[in-house]
């Protein structure tokens, strides 16, 4: 397929967001300039589902402004109820790939020798107007009581491949930089944003990317979408 959508079923489409554009409107306001009007554009049907926010339609799931990659939306309701009751089962994964650099601003985890390892935090609202996150290991300094997981694998030349399920705001960008591996690009959680990255993008333009969506169907059959 070409243009947002990527891949369409009877059930949900898969759409795919561009750097600098919101996945969804805020409250109450136009949805001009979001994932959820182009996706709507060519899939109408997205519109007809009543999502948790009268606003989100059919939308699964978001990414930040920053971050580009798929996005799930549900065309029916029917399926909507089952995407996201497989959501709040932790049984929807999804996988991005961040360029990372160096970093100690935020670095408080202390990540394994290993090419594979593991994040998990609890998160707290941080800075003015709440516009950070920071992980945390007290759940009474957490915004809220649950656990939230990064799996990461060093995939050589900077790269990280992270993939989680359920998802608290900056999650990855916030545990990479714990971790001392902020992602290149990254104006919030990185000790130096002014630098341009190796590909030569100016600050700003966050290096990562939601490349694969994977979750189970009705029939337990296992469906896996990716852009690499």
């Amino acid at each position: 397929m070409t243009g947002t959508i990527l891949y369409s079923c009877s059930d949900f489409v898969i759409a795919d967001k561009p750097h600098g554009i919101p996945t969804v409107p805020l409250k109450n306001r136009d949805m001009a300039g979001t994932l959820l009007a182009l996706a709507a554009a060519e899939c109408p049907d997205i519109l007809s589902v009543e999502g948790r926010n009268p606003w989100e339609y059919g939308t699964l799931h978001r990414l930040d402004t920053a971050t580009s990659g798929l996005v799930v939306f549900a065309r029916t309701q029917k399926a909507y109820s089952y995407l996201t009751g497989i959501q709040e089962k932790d049984l929807m994964e999804k996988t991005y790939s961040a360029l990372v650099t160096s970093g100690d601003r935020l670095r408080g985890f202390d990540r394994p020798d290993s090419k594979t390892f593991t994040i998990t935090s609890y998160f707290r609202s941080y800075g003015p107007k709440s516009r950070e996150v920071r992980p945390v290991q007290d759940i009474k300094r957490a915004d809220t009581p649950v656990l939230y997981t990064t799996d990461v694998t060093d995939c050589g030349d900077n790269i990280m491949h992270c993939t989680i399920t359920r998802g608290f705001r900056h999650q990855i960008r916030a545990h990479l930089a714990w971790a001392g591996l902020p992602i290149v690009g990254d104006t919030v959680y990185g000790d130096n944003p002014s630098t341009f990255d190796s590909a030569g993008n100016p600050p700003g333009t966050l290096e990562l990317d939601c490349f694969r969506v994977s979750f189970p169907l009705p029939d337990n059959t296992p469906f896996s979408f990716s852009k690499q």
